[in-house]
Order: C-alpha cells, then sequence, then structure tokens
C-alpha cells in the first residue's frame, strides 16, 4: 500500500462550514484517524489563520488555533499545517505538496 500525505480542509470537511465559529460534528474524526492510524500524513490545509488583534481582522485573531485545537482535542495528528514540512528544499511555493 502506498502511504499518502493527504491534505484536509477544515470548514465544511472537518466541521460543518460555521466560519469564524468551529462547526458541528460531521463525523470526519473518526475516518481521519484512521487514515493515520493506517500509516497516512495529514496536513491542515485551510483559509484560517491567526492574526494580530490589532489587524483589526472581524473574525477574530486565533482562527487557525481553533483548529488545530480541533485535532489535538480529537488526538489525530497533523504532520503539516498550511505547509509540507519536506517541500521547503526543492521549492518556494507556499502551495502545499500532498502525494
Amino acid at each position: 500500500m502506498k502511504l499518502l500525505t493527504i491534505l484536509v480542509d477544515f470548514d465544511g470537511t472537518c466541521t460543518t462550514h460555521e466560519f469564524p465559529a468551529i462547526g458541528k460534528d460531521i463525523g470526519a474524526a473518526p475516518v481521519l484517524r484512521e487514515l493515520v492510524s493506517a500509516g497516512h500524513q495529514l496536513i491542515l490545509w485551510t483559509m484560517r489563520s491567526d492574526r494580530n488583534p490589532d489587524d483589526h481582522d472581524p473574525y477574530g485573531h486565533d482562527g487557525l488555533t481553533q483548529a488545530v485545537k480541533w485535532f489535538e482535542d480529537r488526538n489525530i495528528p497533523l504532520y503539516g499545517i498550511n505547509t509540507n514540512p519536506t517541500q521547503a528544499p526543492w521549492t518556494s511555493s507556499p502551495k502545499a505538496y500532498g502525494t
């Protein structure tokens, strides 16, 4: 079996889409844990960000932290957050690489 690096969106994929709030459970956690248990790596790939409160972001400033915490609270390890840790030596692209 080929092990995969899977990029996972958050809002509307892991939870219902209720941004800037964390949406309701839609059953993704058990599937994500099963993928990790099988040896696959997950990269959270989301538009959520953590912004400086001085930026006057109307959506708050800890959206990314909240999404990462969602994974932590469900014991789902992330290989990367909006980036693939192994791609820096061969590209400067901001787009995360998955397989």
